[in-house]
Parts: C-alpha cells; sequence; structure tokens
C-alpha cells in the first residue's frame, strides 16, 4: 500500500503542473494567480500587503515583489499607499485582474474537475470534506 502522505505529495503535484500548464496558456503563472487569489480573499477581511501575502503562500518576500512587479506591468494589480504604513503598499485588483482571477479560477476549476472524474459526486463531496476537516476548515 502506498503510503498516503507519498500520495497526497504526487496528486499535488500533478495537479499543480497540470494547472500552471493550463493558466501558462492564459499568460499566468500559478504563483500569479495565487496572488490574485489572495489579494481577493485578504481585500475581503483586512489590508492586503505584500508582507500578508507573503505570509499567507509561504513565499518570500523578494519573491512576492517578483510576482507583485509583473502583475503590475500587466496591469492586474495596481499598489497604494497604505495609510496605516508609510513603508508599505496595498495591493488591490484591477478591472483586469478581477478578469484574470475569473479565468483562473475557471481553469483551475477544469483542470480539478479533469482529476476527479473518476470519482461519482458523493465520491467528491466527500473527497472535499476530508480535505477541508484536515485542513482544519470545519
Amino acid at each position: 500500500m502506498l503510503n498516503t502522505g507519498y500520495l497526497l505529495m504526487q496528486v499535488a503535484k500533478d495537479l499543480r503542473y497540470e494547472l500552471n500548464q493550463a493558466l501558462i496558456k492564459s499568460d499566468l503563472t500559478i504563483q500569479q494567480w495565487a496572488v490574485l487569489e489572495q489579494i481577493s480573499l485578504l481585500t475581503k477581511t483586512t489590508q492586503n500587503t505584500a508582507n500578508l501575502i507573503s505570509k499567507n503562500l509561504d513565499m518570500d518576500k523578494p519573491t512576492i515583489s517578483g510576482i507583485s512587479k509583473r502583475l503590475v506591468v500587466k496591469e492586474l494589480i495596481q499598489k497604494v499607499p497604505n495609510p496605516a504604513d508609510k513603508r508599505s503598499q496595498l495591493l488591490t485588483l484591477t478591472e483586469n485582474g478581477q478578469t484574470a482571477l475569473k479565468l483562473g479560477q475557471k481553469i483551475s476549476d477544469q483542470v480539478l474537475q479533469k482529476h476527479l472524474e473518476t470519482l461519482t459526486a458523493t465520491e467528491q463531496q466527500q473527497l472535499q470534506s476530508t480535505l477541508k476537516k484536515i485542513n482544519g476548515d470545519f
């Protein structure tokens, strides 16, 4: 029997690779899409600084800085001064960024659905519930 941890790692690796390949066709990388997702999520709850995004995505600050610079050039995000801290900037999605975010979500759903098509609807729901429980999302 395969080790469960190894199996989870392999499935995640395969999904990540396929998702990145699909996103690249739309001029996004998986890391850029992850930053867009974080900005969207954080905008609803708190101020979205590069520092907070780097912590949430477990990426170092220089990596997030490089990704955010490329997203600014692509006009998918904008940086605005942080009124609470003059040393940092807040990252916000532009209209193009919101469109790119939705496209990334659609692509992600398609890639995931391809991997889950061998499961019944009940099994898919059970998998999602189990992963949420493991992740601490009750």
